[in-house]
């Protein structure tokens, strides 16, 4: 693990400790959590607008494929793979 120093706005810095005393962790666990899910909402927006591929997505985040269709599917997000090009994989499968 990396350590940073940096500067912390005083809303988020707000954010950081409402989620320590919420989950009852300590700050710096509620700041990586805080980055964690900010990541996640990039790269699922990413994904969403047609930037990244499934493939990409789920390298970024660290996570198995089928883990970031669950994470895609539980924050709503349908995937952007069209009709035709599951017919043309299907059909390649075939050959």
């Amino acid at each position: 693990m990396t350590t940073r120093s940096m500067r912390i706005p005083e809303d988020i810095n707000r954010a950081i400790q409402y989620v320590a005393k919420m989950e009852k962790i300590e700050n710096t666990q509620s700041l990586q959590k805080l980055a964690r899910l900010g990541f996640e909402r990039y790269a699922t927006v990413n994904y969403q607008n047609g930037k990244l591929t499934l493939r990409e997505t789920a390298a970024l985040l660290d996570l198995s494929l089928s883990e970031t269709i669950d994470l895609l599917g539980g924050i709503g997000v349908k995937g952007n793979i069209r009709a035709a090009d599951v017919l043309e994989s299907l059909k390649r499968l075939e050959h």
